[in-house]
């Protein structure tokens, strides 16, 4: 019984989730504020890992365009199918997939995948957040004409494996997706393969949330704050929950409706930290952990792709809003940048996250 690349992945270890902290949901708005966490390099699973762009390549997401558009349908041979739905990030220089349905065992699955170009590193560079084995996967992913390859490094629940990904693509419509283990000295070896087609999406969408789910021990001091919208002064932020994969997702946009920024936390299994992926609209790539300071406020340092450094804490006023305060640092020095209040928005003025967003 074969279970879909995501499915097996997960199943393999690559996705993966975060640490539990309080009013971290919050955390997503700094971001925007900033309008702007870091990488490694990859052992190449074959020529078509080469991640440096040619001098004629004018955009490195652009291949994933032919996945725009309708659904993806992913039929186990036990009959039952997943879905996955590709949503383009701010400015396009990142993408989403996420994914619904079922499992080869009828179970429900919920799945997100992040691909991103990022600029210092040079890279399009994936994360793969999954339910099985709290599995995070984070690796390298090139096009080449009509096919792609991936390496990954899969953190599941007490281990840690080296998985390769082959997409070939049959016309607009279909593609193989082939998953790959590293064994070792034997090199990369073929555990299984899907077929993807594209379908038109149902007249009533699927609802993506999971009768009896609830988020994870790590997550759970954050549930208050999930399904909310929050507002400062830059913009919004929608924060969401993901079922299963137990991620948060929020997207931002400022007060005129500019889409802004994605940002991801989540658990990351192989660190057993709470992790932040920012992904702005400027192409700019922040990665970093979360802590919780004495006295539960939050705290945030973060490195751009750049090479800046920024911190940003979240202090939790009596009034019920957050007070966001934001350094950038040169070596021991600090300099303020931001110094702002959110506040949690009524049902009534909040608005949905729009297209692409992660619950119903």
């Amino acid at each position: 019984m074969t279970r879909p690349i995501h499915g097996l992945l997960a199943e393999s270890g690559l996705p993966g989730r975060a640490a539990p902290f309080r009013h971290a949901g919050v955390a997503f708005s700094f971001i925007a504020a900033i309008t702007a966490c870091t990488g490694w390099q990859d052992r190449s699973l074959g020529a078509l890992t080469d991640q440096e762009p040619s001098s004629t390549a004018v955009d490195p997401m652009s291949p994933f365009a032919r996945l725009v558009g309708d659904e993806w349908r992913q039929t186990a041979s036990s009959g039952t199918s997943m879905f996955h739905t590709w949503h383009w990030g701010p400015g396009k220089h990142s993408i989403r997939r996420m994914t619904d349905g079922s499992g080869a065992g009828g179970e429900p699955w919920r799945e997100v995948q992040v691909f991103y170009w990022h600029p210092e590193l040079r890279q399009v560079r994936g994360l793969v957040l999954s339910p099985f084995a709290r599995g995070v996967s984070e690796g390298t992913i090139t096009f080449k004409g009509e096919r792609a390859e991936g390496v990954f490094d899969l953190h599941q629940t007490g281990r840690r494996r080296r998985i390769g990904l082959r997409w070939a693509f049959d016309g607009p419509d279909r593609y193989r997706e082939t998953l790959l283990e590293d064994s070792g000295a034997g090199g990369f070896k073929p555990l299984v393969e899907w077929e993807h087609v594209r379908s038109r999406p149902p007249a009533t969408p699927r609802l993506r949330n999971v009768e009896g789910a609830k988020p994870s021990e790590h997550l759970k001091p954050l549930a208050p704050l999930l399904g909310h919208t929050w507002e400062a002064d830059h913009g919004r932020s929608t924060i969401e929950w993901v079922p299963m994969a137990d991620a948060v997702y929020a997207r931002i946009v400022s007060k005129d409706g500019e889409y802004l920024l994605d940002a991801y936390v989540y658990h990351h299994t192989g660190a057993n930290v709470l992790r932040c992926l920012a992904l702005s609209q400027r192409g700019d790539v922040y990665e970093g952990d979360l802590a919780q300071l004495d006295g539960g406020a939050l705290q945030l340092d973060l490195k751009g792709s750049g090479g800046d450094r920024r911190v940003v804490r979240l202090d939790f006023e009596e009034d019920g809003t957050v007070r966001q305060r934001d350094w950038s640092l040169t070596g021991t020095d600090r300099k303020l940048l931001l110094d702002v209040h959110h506040r949690k928005l009524s049902a009534r003025d909040s608005k949905p996250a729009g297209e692409g967003q992660i619950s119903p």
